[in-house]
């Protein structure tokens, strides 16, 4: 969720609040931490008081004030923000959701979600429907159609569950009533007006996820003015009903966070004690493949000596597990930080044919 946010967008790129998925630059925690504000003040709270602001959400600050901290980050008219957000309404189960995404379960009770006969039959006959946009998109962006495929069936399975809370809603209730993360939902409050203008939408009607993703690429407002395209030429980047702005769309975003096209995602490795300290490092420790090859069991010849990888640590039905991952998992988690999502979108691009993710 790419929250998905960027976040998947993570986003999603913007429902998983896990902590332990950071590259070494970490540039996305910073995005994610960034700001001082309610955001920053939330970072001194003990465990206790953050589960009671959580358990008992309520709003820390009015719509006026927000109306002026948005009016000064975007250049929007501050009337004009007041005048949209009078409206909105605070809706305390959105943060109860935020605070338990799916992506925090084990990948035992993650990957039955998404690893289904129904997926499969939805992905191939989408896949197959869309071949020509799939043939040029994977021309023009180097991203392949069966990852593309996965990422649009388990965000919203190709458009049939694009989420029914209204954006304004989300985002003002986040922005206001979550201390953790007000500083981002806010930035994001403000990306959605200024798309809202410039995609000249219906800010005070637009339908998303409780946590201000939209469309059948659940972009939330920063990543669709960062990364959506409108690839069908007709003026708009509509991301909710045309294949081509869809499909191209999620295709730029990988493309821009640096996918490496015909390269493997994920391969299970046994628990060892040579590989303990790098599965705890996570992403905080990518190293060329050569390095770690002696300590690992035979790979699949799609793997190469010059692979960056890393090692991460994981729950799936037969138990602890760790996993060799490329630094292409690592770009399916700037969509969504979880790695259960970026090993089920690993497996579900697999299962729709794309024999080069295949996760032993």
């Amino acid at each position: 969720m790419p929250l998905r946010y960027p976040l998947n967008h993570p986003p999603s790129d913007a429902t998983d609040l896990s902590a332990d998925n950071r590259s070494p630059a970490s540039p996305l925690r910073r995005t994610l931490l960034r700001g001082i504000g309610l955001a920053g003040l939330s970072l001194c709270l003990s465990p206790s008081l953050l589960a009671a602001v959580i358990k008992h959400p309520k709003q820390h600050f009015s719509k006026a004030y927000l109306a002026q901290l948005i009016a000064a980050e975007t250049g929007l008219p501050e009337k004009q923000i007041a005048q949209t957000l009078k409206g909105a309404r605070f809706i305390p189960s959105i943060i109860t959701r935020i605070t338990t995404p799916y992506e925090s379960r084990p990948y035992a009770e993650y990957r039955p979600l998404f690893l289904t006969d129904s997926m499969q039959q939805a992905g191939k006959r989408y896949l197959s429907e869309q071949a020509t946009i799939f043939k040029t998109v994977e021309k023009e962006y180097q991203v392949e159609a069966e990852l593309i495929a996965a990422i649009l069936g388990m965000e919203t399975r190709y458009g049939r569950h694009r989420g029914s809370d209204r954006i304004i809603d989300a985002l003002y209730t986040l922005s206001t009533g979550f201390p953790r993360r007000a500083d981002f939902f806010r930035h994001e409050l403000g990306e959605f007006l200024l798309m809202a203008r410039e995609e000249k939408l219906d800010a005070t009607t637009a339908l998303g996820s409780y946590a201000g993703a939209f469309g059948t690429t659940q972009f939330i407002p920063s990543s669709f003015r960062a990364y959506a395209v409108d690839a069908d030429g007709d003026g708009r980047r509509n991301v909710w009903d045309s294949p081509s702005d869809i499909i191209a769309s999620v295709g730029n975003y990988f493309h821009r966070h640096g996918w490496e096209a015909g390269r493997p995602c994920a391969h299970w490795l046994p628990v060892t004690p040579a590989l303990a300290a790098r599965a705890k490092a996570g992403f905080r420790e990518w190293g060329e493949l050569a390095e770690i090859r002696q300590q690992l069991p035979p790979l699949p010849s799609s793997w190469h000596d010059d692979d960056k990888v890393a090692i991460i640590d994981m729950q799936p039905a037969q138990g602890r597990r760790f996993a060799l991952v490329h630094y292409n998992f690592y770009v399916i988690t700037r969509w969504n930080r979880s790695y259960n999502y970026a090993m089920a979108a690993s497996e579900v691009a697999a299962m729709l044919g794309g024999k080069i993710f295949a996760v032993s």
